[in-house]
């Protein structure tokens, strides 16, 4: 019982899926929050790209930190054995 947990990894539970989605999601986030912005303030384009742009721009950003953390973790077990 030493070893096993309570909880099942992230993983276990998303298939691995997680962190596409997380990158789709702060796309159409972006999309919305640029769409919503036009409609009230009338400056038809201009708001939706910037936070289309910004909402690719997270996306890139979460999934960059995520491949380092990734890499150090491969780095800590390929040492470990």
């Amino acid at each position: 019982m030493e070893g096993s947990r309570l909880v099942p990894p992230k993983d276990a539970i998303t298939g691995g899926f997680s962190d596409g989605a997380d990158f789709i999601s702060y796309i159409v986030s972006g999309l919305l929050i640029g769409l919503v912005l036009d409609w009230v303030f009338g400056t038809a384009p201009i708001m939706t790209i910037l936070w289309l742009l910004a909402g690719f721009g997270v996306g890139f950003y979460r999934m960059w930190r995520r491949s380092e953390h990734l890499d150090q973790e491969g780095r800590e077990r390929s040492h470990g054995v």
